[in-house]
């Protein structure tokens, strides 16, 4: 068999064995790409959702939920009802794989706060709201901050390995909780950031308001405040842009045109 038709062999197998549509809901696809046999990005489909798949490499290897295929790697991946992705590399991972009931409804409750988090605080984005609905928007973020609790507590920091865009809710919801709660949960987020498991932004948001509230100079440059609106003190400013590189954030100068502010270096 010439080299053609074996790797379009290949490909034919993958599609096959990826495209079937599950009984239930309580499957996840992800597609995962390596360099170096370390994981450098990915996508992740919402629970439930089915895709199908052709690809074609020069070679594969699989199991009963997925298909890891090396060297030339182009595939096509079609979601129910959506456009179609077309991916290409040399170490490519597609996996179908069945998520457990709890972790299910973990993510959907997660999905569920993005809506309720936003309640009352996003109709105003000065948040001028009356005194009873900053009461109900406060009762809303206690009962969110304890579901969110039992989430970390049975599974971890709920990153985006694990809960795909509904992870950046579980940021919401401890932004927006008290300050021994900011304080408990910063160092599962600070760990998920530099695993590649959460957004650096939302690290430098949540640690650069906790140390503004405790009175202390802010790291990251994050937080701006007073008439009219500057920046609030930064530690060892200087150093500021190499910390913010570090976690994949913009230089201040550019951070600060979003605010029509004009940001000087310190050296």
């Amino acid at each position: 068999m010439t080299l053609y038709p074996r790797i379009l062999l290949i490909g034919l197998l993958a599609g096959v064995a990826l495209s079937g549509r599950a009984e239930d809901d309580l499957t996840q696809t992800t597609v995962s790409f390596y360099a170096d046999g370390k994981p450098v990005g990915g996508m992740i489909f919402a629970i439930g959702a089915k895709a199908e798949l052709s690809a074609q490499a020069n070679h594969v290897d699989s199991d009963a939920t997925s298909r890891h295929l090396t060297g030339n790697v182009q595939a096509r991946l079609i979601p129910d009802g959506g456009q179609s992705f077309i991916l290409f590399g040399e170490d490519v991972v597609f996996s179908k794989a069945p998520i457990s009931a709890e972790r299910a409804k973990a993510v959907r409750d997660l999905e569920a706060m993005a809506a309720s988090d936003q309640l009352y605080r996003g109709r105003s984005v000065q948040g001028d709201l009356t005194p009873e609905e900053w009461k109900q928007q406060t009762a809303i973020d206690v009962a969110n901050a304890k579901r969110l609790t039992e989430i970390i507590d049975a599974f971890g920091w709920p990153g985006l390995r694990f809960a795909g865009a509904a992870s950046q809710t579980a940021f919401l919801v401890v932004q927006h909780a008290d300050h021994d709660t900011q304080r408990k949960y910063l160092p599962l987020l600070r760990d998920a950031v530099q695993r590649g498991d959460a957004r650096g932004n939302n690290l430098a948001l949540l640690e650069d308001r906790i140390r503004i509230a405790d009175g202390k100079p802010q790291i990251y440059g994050s937080q701006l405040g007073g008439t009219p609106l500057q920046f609030e003190p930064i530690e060892d400013e200087a150093h500021v842009d190499d910390r913010r590189r570090a976690i994949g954030l913009p230089p201040m100068a550019e951070y600060a045109e979003m605010f029509g502010l004009t940001y000087t270096p310190v050296h």
